[in-house]
């Protein structure tokens, strides 16, 4: 009786020991397959950037978590990774509110922002009811008696229809470093019967932090003539030389002038087609020369099919092709005058993002502060070992050892039971 739990423990330890799997470990360079070289020639500060290219975006994981840096000497090198859309930044400044009043048909209000104020170009103006447009004045001064306009006869409206709010209650105006902001609200003639309420004010600085694309060459097929919904139609499949972020497709079209549907989709998955934009591809006389451009929201695509709906026109002529991305920017500390290379390693999925605490100290602008390189070609890492495969993969033989283990130790179990349940019964 004593070997049949042995068994059994022995089978669940086997079967265990067959699923079980290593907590987590740091990853070696040897789990990153690919890298580039990056030589630097005396950076003129200490900030260096590069662009990622379509071999890495390809390669390396969607989010671009696995990349590291290495200098010469084999040290990590932290870094910093900017995807560069355009976004607008919003700093509120703490200010106190003074002079509450009312003139006629105007509401105004006053607020000082402290003896050192930073530079400020806007102002939130929130106020009350709803269906309304009125209009605004803000004003500057240094001392509080003196005052500067910044802006007049700006806009404020907010209109509901259908459950939805349209609105505007900002107000912007050139960059200033004046202490105190005054405010003056009209009513609106149509819908206040007194000047309005002014529940609060708040001085900001915004900055539009501007984008910048790359552009990624795609490869056309020659041109499929099929019906869509009975109507003859072109189909071009779109081959862009790797799994890279996409947010518009930049066509070259012979034709001077067109307006016709189209469809364009991601087919990496053939059988799983991923619709990325749709409507009418026009161009008008106005605008002969130019490409016509097809914008949509990002999207990872290796493959792209388009699909324009011809009717009884002749098909465009489509010359080249090519995909605009954001930027994905990597900016990293060099020691200055130090010339050598870097290496960026990429293409592990299960590299983890590195968070480095010198992202926070890099400015979102560089403003020509820092250096640009480009990435070499790709080389194969020499070091790079695949992880092992489980044991279940490695030996499929092993899970049969194991079940027909399993089971004879299961009818050992019954057996004796049987047996035992006998005996009790002849006693």
């Amino acid at each position: 009786m004593k070997a049949i739990p042995r068994a059994a423990c022995l089978a669940g330890a086997l079967w265990g020991a067959l699923w079980a799997q290593a907590p987590g470990t740091p990853e070696p360079l040897s789990a990153w397959p690919y890298f580039k070289e990056i030589q630097l020639d005396h950076p003129r500060s200490g900030l260096v950037d590069f662009a990622l290219d379509r071999e890495v975006l390809d390669k390396a994981s969607t989010d671009q978590s696995d990349l590291r840096l290495y200098d010469s000497a084999g040290r990590e090198i932290p870094y910093a990774l900017r995807v560069r859309r355009e976004i607008d930044t919003h700093s509120l400044f703490t200010s106190r509110e003074f002079n509450r009043a009312a003139e006629g048909g105007a509401s105004l209000i006053s607020c000082d922002l402290g003896e050192q104020p930073q530079e400020h170009n806007e102002v939130v103006i929130s106020t009350a009811g709803d269906n309304f447009r009125r209009l605004a004045k803000v004003e500057g001064s240094p001392d509080g008696a003196q005052w500067s306009t910044l802006a007049s006869e700006a806009i404020l409206f907010r209109f509901t229809a259908n459950g939805r709010t349209a609105e505007r209650q900002s107000v912007s105006y050139p960059v200033s470093r004046y202490r105190y902001v005054r405010v003056r609200v009209e009513r609106d003639p149509q819908v206040d019967r007194a000047a309005p309420e002014i529940a609060s004010l708040g001085v900001r600085r915004s900055i539009r932090v501007k984008g910048q694309t790359v552009s990624f060459a795609g490869v056309p097929d020659s041109r499929e003539a099929e019906p869509v919904d009975g109507r003859p139609a072109s189909i071009w499949r779109i081959d862009l030389g790797g799994r890279v972020p996409v947010q518009a497709l930049v066509l070259n079209i012979g034709e001077p002038t067109f307006s016709r549907p189209f469809q364009l989709e991601i087919v990496d998955d053939p059988s799983a087609p991923v619709a990325l934009a749709s409507g009418d591809l026009t161009r008008r006389e106005e605008t002969a020369a130019a490409p016509v451009e097809i914008d949509f929201g990002e999207q990872f695509a290796r493959r792209l099919k388009l699909t324009v709906t011809d009717d009884r026109n002749p098909p465009l002529s489509l010359g080249g092709v090519s995909a605009l991305s954001a930027m994905r920017q990597v900016i990293f500390q060099a020691a200055p005058g130090a010339p050598g290379a870097v290496r960026l390693y990429y293409g592990n999925p299960k590299g983890i993002a590195p968070n480095y605490d010198v992202a926070a100290r890099i400015p979102a602008e560089g403003n020509g502060a820092w250096a640009s390189v480009t990435l070499g070609p790709e080389r194969a890492n020499p070091i790079y070992h695949p992880e092992a495969k489980p044991l279940s993969d490695r030996a499929p033989w092993l899970v049969y050892i194991v079940l027909i283990g399993a089971c004879a130790a299961l009818a050992a179990i019954l057996v004796n039971l049987a047996k035992a349940a006998a005996r009790s019964a002849t006693a």
